[in-house]
């Protein structure tokens, strides 16, 4: 759950999603896109919102990489997450192994999320082989972890890993 009183503020991608609209976002994510501005908090966003959709939008948002958290927290989570992984990606899995980590990490993130999930699990599906599984995991935990905490972050990063250890 996203806190009322966290502030995101646009990415890089953010702005050039602003000027040239080549994600073709649909209009009520470009319309809270274009309210984020390194001020206004989520009650405030919620406002240009339909009751009750704000949260589900922001998710889309994070997922899409055009916002992130406005205290730059967010940036150093990701830096740091990132260079781990590409030091330490270990063996290749199996096949069964990244069949069995992608799912755990849909299912984990659906349970979790319910519907604001899509983009996130859309992002582990997609990935084809076992470097872009590990770059989905990654950004998603970082997501997690900025916006429902490090405890939920590392709930989703242990289900993903467990399933991928049972083979």
């Amino acid at each position: 759950m996203i806190s009322s009183t966290t502030v995101f503020r646009k990415t890089e991608l953010g702005n050039t999603e602003i000027a040239t609209r080549k994600l073709g976002l649909r209009s009520e994510l470009r319309r809270l896109l274009i309210m984020v501005d390194g001020r206004n908090n989520v009650a405030r966003l919620a406002a240009i919102a339909r009751p009750g959709e704000a949260e589900a939008l922001l998710y889309e948002l994070l997922a899409a990489g055009v916002i992130e958290a406005g205290d730059g927290s967010s940036a150093v989570v990701a830096q740091s997450s990132s260079s781990s992984n590409s030091s330490d990606s270990g063996p290749a899995p199996t096949a069964e192994q990244f069949k069995a980590a992608r799912q755990a990490g849909v299912r984990h993130l659906n349970d979790t999320l319910g519907p604001a999930a899509e983009s996130f699990a859309l992002r582990l599906e997609r990935a084809k082989d076992a470097q872009e599984l590990r770059d989905a995991v990654t950004h998603v935990r970082t997501s997690l972890e900025r916006m429902n905490g490090a405890a939920e972050a590392q709930r989703f990063l242990d289900a993903v890993r467990t399933a991928a250890a049972k083979f």
